[in-house]
């Protein structure tokens, strides 16, 4: 129980959905400091505690007065200055990220915490698609690099994590991830380029957002209508992004081209394969993998090995049969698809 409650308070304060109070404060649940009573517990941040009572706002501890993680555990929230949100940030993201941090999770609980963190920003982002909640999308996506950079079998672990999310929100972090280790796979280990196909796969779908909910939902079939309303997304997403000077240009690239195919039959533009810039490529077949392969409320989800054969038989015309391959070595089978894996 300890446990959950750090991982819930490491989420919401890495995502940045904090609730500010009395103006310039923002409310900290204490269990991201207070785990249980351990010599290694990680000292606090330089940074000004308080608490509130009524309308007042009381400081519990200065910036240099020594205080002990354990001294907090009185307390069930503490509030903290908006300016000092960088440092509680830096710290959260220490207890995620630094598999040598004291009292360091256990990898399962990283890939857990780091991938339901992705889903918070996400869920905001589709929300609202404003230049913040982007940038935080971008820090999210940094976070998944530096980490599988760190620990490349890492991938294992998200991969096998329940898919019982919504979908949108569950296929854009899928996405994201199998973007980023298939860009690897190819020879990408540039940190950058990684952080800008990452980022596309996360956003791929952001266009969405202006997008009729009854369409999105729809339980069954679309009507060649819908399907024409549906095919403006990747403009859209475009349109979203593209005056961001946060949002590298070839990641928006990949957001505009990332249902166009091989042989010119795509979307929105009717690209052809050597038009298709590699990200938009990548997040193609990573789209397409994780849809088949994640739970949706009219079709259980495939395993990795059917939903290889059914790319291979039913989609092939759709991705770039190298990616194909390398996407399924990523996971351990043939390119031949005649063996199991």
């Amino acid at each position: 129980m300890e446990d959950t409650a750090h991982q819930r308070a490491l989420e919401v304060v890495v995502s940045g959905n904090l609730r500010r109070v009395h103006g310039g404060y923002l409310e900290l649940p204490t269990a991201l400091f207070v785990r249980k009573i351990d010599i290694k517990m990680p000292a606090l941040p330089e940074i000004a505690f308080f608490e509130s009572e009524g309308v007042e706002v009381r400081m519990v501890r200065a910036a240099d007065q020594p205080y002990s993680p354990l001294a907090l555990s009185a307390f069930e929230h503490v509030l903290i200055r908006t300016e000092d949100y960088p440092f509680v940030k830096r710290y959260a993201e220490g207890q995620i990220l630094q598999a040598e941090s004291p009292g360091a999770m256990t990898p399962v609980k990283r890939m857990e915490t780091l991938r339901r963190t992705a889903m918070i920003v996400v869920e905001d982002l589709f929300q609202n698609p404003s230049p913040e909640n982007i940038e935080k999308s971008r820090k999210v996506v940094g976070s998944f690099v530096y980490v599988l950079m760190k620990e490349p079998k890492a991938y294992l672990l998200l991969a096998k994590l329940s898919s019982h999310d919504p979908y949108t929100l569950q296929h854009s972090v899928g996405t994201a991830v199998n973007a980023i280790i298939l860009a690897r796979k190819i020879g990408i280990h540039d940190e950058a380029q990684l952080n800008e196909v990452g980022l596309a796969g996360l956003l791929h779908d952001i266009g969405k957002v202006g997008i009729k909910k009854e369409i999105i939902n729809k339980q069954g079939p679309l009507n060649e209508y819908e399907w024409e309303e549906m095919r403006h997304h990747p403009q859209l997403g475009y349109d979203l992004v593209k005056d961001n000077p946060d949002v590298p240009e070839a990641t928006k690239r990949a957001i505009l081209e990332h249902h166009e195919e091989p042989g010119g039959t795509g979307y929105p533009n009717r690209l052809r394969n050597g038009q298709i810039s590699t990200y938009a490529r990548i997040v193609c077949i990573s789209d397409i993998f994780n849809a088949l392969t994640t739970d949706r409320s009219y079709s259980h989800a495939r395993t990795p090995y059917d939903a290889f054969h059914f790319i291979r038989e039913k989609l092939g015309h759709k991705v770039d049969h190298e990616l194909f391959k390398n996407l399924v070595l990523v996971y351990g089978g043939k390119t031949e698809l005649g063996e199991e894996e």
